[in-house]
């Protein structure tokens, strides 16, 4: 199942806005950096640098963290955008965890904010 355009950032711009304009909620395993848009839709995306190890790794990364997104996408608010950073131990991350923090991020922040 593949992300649309409108379900991922795409420029530079937008990862900008998201770190310039928007919060950041820590994780257990991931760093969660957020923001309120106008767009339909909840939005992400996702940063891992070369300085994280290697591809494998870095790709395992990605693909566990969209997982967790396509599980919990139809629960978030429709107008939030994410990018999400690893933290340490992020190698043995499992979309569960991922997950957990999404509900959390939510609940906490309430979906009367988003």
């Amino acid at each position: 199942m593949k992300f649309s355009r409108i379900q991922r950032l795409l420029t530079k711009r937008e990862y900008r806005e998201v770190y310039n304009s928007g919060q950041k909620y820590v994780g257990n395993k991931v760093l969660i950096f957020y923001r309120l848009a106008r767009s339909p839709n909840p939005r992400l995306g996702i940063t891992i640098t070369t300085k994280w190890g290697k591809a494998h790794d870095r790709n395992r990364f990605k693909r566990v963290i969209r997982e967790a997104y396509r599980n919990e996408y139809h629960k978030l608010p429709s107008n939030l955008e994410l990018n999400i950073h690893p933290r340490e131990s992020y190698k043995e991350l499992i979309p569960e965890e991922v997950k957990s923090d999404l509900r959390n991020l939510v609940n906490i922040y309430g979906k009367a904010q988003f």
